[in-house]
């Protein structure tokens, strides 16, 4: 069984509670699933506002085949549980806390750990653009350190996706409530609710009226 805690509520210390489970604490912005024989894991994203998001991980039970329909049960801990989740996950903001609770320099220790990271990958997309301003060489990843920290790249440009008027057939941004190319009204609602629909019709009667119709 594993428990979600997204508030942490002061920070006093259980050496009892810490030796029967181990938190994993998450200042990411995202939501990790981990899969393992022993069970899948969901280590939640760090709300805005919040100091960090938190795993509390119990005992699981598993057994190694020996064969011969004999398996040899074994109890893994929490904490062993716990550091084999976050062994991929440490430069994006993911540790062990030694306690029960995140104590503050636990925090700040992953958050320029995890800052130190997205500057290297700032580094090293830097570099890749200049040797072929290649959008492939760019992962994702390389994005997400960018924009996590205020930077603007070129190789970091995320294209809007944009679909096909189904008036004049020109591509235009997706949810927007007028086609800029022909003015055609895409999205009633939204040209109601900024009265982009009454101005239109405003200017279209306006038009009449001087053409004498």
């Amino acid at each position: 069984m594993t428990t979600m805690i997204r508030e942490i509520r002061g920070s006093a210390s259980d050496p009892a509670a810490a030796e029967r489970t181990a938190t994993i604490a998450s200042i990411s912005d995202q939501d990790w699933y981990v899969t393992r024989t022993y069970g899948v894991f969901h280590i939640p994203a760090c709300a805005k506002g919040e100091a960090c998001a938190m795993l509390i991980v119990t005992p699981r039970g598993d057994a190694i085949d020996l064969g011969d329909n004999r398996r040899f049960p074994f109890t893994i801990t929490p904490r062993e549980i716990a550091e084999d989740i976050v062994q991929d996950l440490e430069n994006h903001g993911v540790f062990v806390c030694a306690d029960a609770r995140p104590a503050s320099q636990e925090m700040s220790a992953a958050g320029a750990r995890r800052d130190a990271w997205y500057k290297q990958l700032v580094t090293d997309a830097d570099e890749m653009w200049a040797r072929g301003h290649s959008y492939r060489e760019i992962s994702d990843m390389h994005r997400r350190a960018a924009q996590a920290m205020g930077l603007e790249r070129e190789w970091a440009y995320v294209p809007q996706r944009s679909v096909e008027c189904p008036v004049c057939g020109e591509k235009v941004k997706v949810g927007v409530a007028l086609c800029r190319h022909c003015g055609a009204i895409l999205d009633v609602e939204r040209a109601a609710k900024y009265g982009v629909a009454a101005q239109r019709e405003s200017s279209v009667t306006s038009a009449r009226r001087k053409s004498g119709e």
